[in-house]
């Protein structure tokens, strides 16, 4: 019984010093300026009207229509197009890949004969 009259007194000593930590932050809660909110209800007033005047004109009716028009198009395209490939290089590409090719044999003979002089 002992123990656990210590384990309670233990707690309640906790319990009040939370206490006061939580009355501390209590007070330390900071206050914020007020701030003004404006008055936005004339524009989303005026903004409405424009929606429903919007949609009250029949625009949808003239995007289905378009969008059916646009359909039409599609449908009528062949579905395969016929392409004509022409790869070819240009005259200058061709001396580029030549010189890189020059440069890459004399580059592996350089490195043979280093290797050939490094065992000798």
């Amino acid at each position: 019984m002992s123990i656990q009259k210590e384990q309670l007194k233990i707690f309640q000593e906790i319990q009040s010093q939370l206490e006061l930590r939580i009355s501390d932050l209590e007070r330390k809660v900071p206050e914020y300026p007020r701030i003004r909110i404006p008055d936005y209800s004339n524009d989303l007033k005026l903004a409405r009207r424009s929606i429903e005047s919007f949609l009250a004109a029949g625009y949808q009716k003239q995007m289905a229509q378009t969008m059916d028009q646009i359909r039409e198009l599609v449908e009528s395209m062949p579905p395969v197009v016929v392409v004509k490939h022409h790869h070819h290089f240009a005259k200058l590409t061709k001396r580029v890949i030549v010189a890189f090719l020059v440069l890459i044999a004399l580059l592996s003979l350089a490195i043979w004969l280093a290797y050939y002089f490094y065992n000798h």
